[in-house]
C-alpha cells in the first residue's frame, strides 16, 4: 500500500491512451461506448499477465471479458472491434520485427477447440493449430497471454462451444490460474502455465436469446463478462476518411500501444485509493429481486472495478500506482455497464418470447389443426407447460390460431385444439 496521497496524480498524467482512442474514433458511426471498451480490450492485450495486483491470497490482472450488444447492424459492433484489433496487430507486427516478444499477447480469431486454444498458448506452440480457423501471429516460447477476438460471439459461444467444453474453460482462465491443467484426448494430461486470456466480440440480444442456453448463465460466465449495450451513435458518414491528421494520430496509438507492452511489475493503491474503494466496497448490498444474470454480475462487481481501475491507471500514466480517480472512474462505468446488463437481458427475454411463440405458431401452421396434448408432446424440450400457455395467450389475441373447447360427453377433460387462421 502506497503511503503517499494520491493528491497531486495529475502530474503523472500522460498522454491518456483512451482519450486518444476516442479522439481517434470519434469520425466513425459506431457508437462511444463500443470505442471506449474497445481502448480498454487493446490495453489488456497490450500488457498481458506482466503487470498484477496482489489480492490477499490471490493475484489479479487487467484481462477483461468485453461483449458489445446491439440489435442494429447499424452500430457498427465489427467496424470498432476491427479498428482496434489493427493498432494492436500493428503495435504486436512492430515488436516481432524489433525482436522483442516476450510477453507478447498471441492475436486470435476463428473457431476453436478447447485444445487447440490451450496448445496456441501453452509451451508446445503452435503444434496442431492447423485444424482450426485461428490465426495466431506471434508465439511466445515462455510466456503466452492469449488475445482473442471476433465480431460474432458464436464464433466462441455457439452450441458446439457450449457442449465441448470453450465456455467451461473461458470460466476457469478468467483468473488467470498460475497452472493449469486439461485433459487432452490422446495424450492424457497437459499443462498451460501463467494463463492470461482477454476477449473481445460482438453480438445482439436475438442472438443471445436464441443461442445461449441456461447453464452459461448459472456457470457464471455471464458474471465474467463486460456487456456494453448501445445502439446507433446518431451520426452518418456514407464516405470515411483517414486524412494526414488521424494517420499522426494512429501512429501515436500504436507507439502508446508498444509503450504498455514494455510495462511490468506489481501495481499497488494509493492510500486515498484503497480507502475510498474500500468504503465503497463494506457499502455495497445487494438489491432484492435481482436475477441470475443480474446477481452473477453484482458477485463480481467489485472484481471488474479493480480490473478496470487498473486498466485506467495503465492508460493514463507509466507508473504502477492506481489513484482515487482510477477507482472513481472504475466504479461510474461498472456502473454504467450494469445498468446496460439489464437492459440487455429485458431485451433477451423478449426476443426469447418472440422466438417461442414463432415455434408454436410454426407447429400448429404445419398441422392445419392440433389438439393441445400432441402440441404439449412437441414442445415439452423447449417449454414447460405455463410458456406453452402464454405463447398460445399471445396467439390468440393476435387473431393467429382459434382454439376449440370440445366437452367430453359424460365429463372428463374437454378437448381442446387449436387451428391456424394462416
Amino acid at each position: 500500500m502506497l503511503e503517499e496521497s494520491s493528491l497531486g496524480s495529475e502530474k503523472e498524467y500522460q498522454d491518456d491512451f483512451i482519450d486518444l482512442y476516442l479522439d481517434y474514433t470519434k469520425g466513425q458511426e459506431s457508437p462511444r461506448d463500443f470505442h471506449f471498451w474497445t481502448a480498454v480490450s487493446l490495453i489488456s492485450g497490450a500488457v498481458g499477465r506482466k503487470i498484477w495486483l496482489p489480492r490477499g491470497h490471490d493475484m489479479l490482472y487487467p484481462n477483461h471479458y468485453v461483449i458489445l450488444v446491439a440489435g442494429s447492424a447499424m452500430s457498427r459492433k465489427s467496424s470498432a472491434i476491427n479498428i482496434g484489433v489493427g493498432l494492436l496487430r500493428r503495435a504486436t507486427q512492430n515488436k516481432i520485427d524489433s525482436g522483442l516478444t516476450h510477453g507478447i499477447s498471441t492475436i486470435l480469431s476463428g473457431k476453436m477447440t478447447p485444445e487447440a486454444l490451450c496448445r496456441a498458448i501453452s509451451s508446445r506452440g503452435l503444434e496442431g493449430m492447423l485444424e482450426t480457423d485461428a490465426k495466431p501471429i506471434i508465439a511466445d516460447q515462455t510466456s503466452r497471454p492469449c488475445y482473442l477476438f471476433s465480431s460474432e460471439l458464436g464464433v466462441f459461444l455457439s452450441k458446439a462451444a457450449q457442449s465441448n467444453g470453450l465456455v467451461d474453460l473461458l470460466i476457469d482462465w478468467y483468473d488467470c490460474p498460475d497452472v493449469f491443467e486439461y485433459i487432452t484426448k490422446t495424450s492424457g494430461s497437459d499443462y498451460v502455465y501463467e494463463v492470461f486470456i482477454s476477449l473481445l466480440s460482438a453480438t445482439t440480444p436475438d442472438w443471445i436469446a436464441q443461442n445461449v442456453t441456461s447453464s452459461v448463465f448459472n456457470q457464471g460466465f455471464v458474471g465474467r463478462v463486460i456487456f456494453v449495450h448501445s445502439e446507433r451513435s446518431g451520426i452518418r458518414i456514407a464516405h470515411p476518411v483517414v486524412d494526414s491528421v488521424l494517420e499522426k494520430l494512429r501512429d501515436r496509438l500504436v507507439t502508446h500501444i508498444e509503450h504498455r507492452m514494455g510495462m511490468e511489475g506489481e501495481m499497488e493503491l494509493t492510500r486515498d485509493a484503497w480507502d475510498y474503494f474500500e468504503a465503497w466496497y463494506n457499502k455495497r448490498e445487494e438489491l432484492p429481486g435481482l436475477d441470475n444474470v443480474q446477481s452473477g454480475f453484482f458477485g463480481r462487481e467489485h472484481t471488474h472495478v479493480l480490473k478496470l481501475a487498473m486498466t485506467f491507471s495503465i492508460a493514463r500514466r507509466r507508473t504502477l500506482k492506481i489513484h482515487v480517480v482510477d477507482i472513481q472512474d472504475a466504479i461510474d462505468k461498472i456502473a454504467h455497464t450494469f445498468d446496460g446488463l439489464t437492459s440487455i437481458f429485458k431485451e433477451v427475454r423478449y426476443a426469447n418470447e418472440i422466438f417461442e411463440t414463432k415455434i408454436v405458431e410454426g407447429i400448429i401452421k404445419d398441422a392445419k389443426t392440433i389438439d393441445r396434448s400432441t402440441l404439449l408432446r412437441n414442445v415439452y424440450r423447449k417449454m414447460n407447460k405455463d410458456k406453452l400457455d402464454e405463447c398460445l395467450s399471445i396467439l390468440k389475441a393476435a387473431g393467429v390460431i382459434n382454439e376449440d373447447v370440445k366437452t367430453r360427453k359424460g365429463g372428463g377433460r374437454a378437448k381442446v385444439t387449436y387451428t391456424s387462421t394462416q
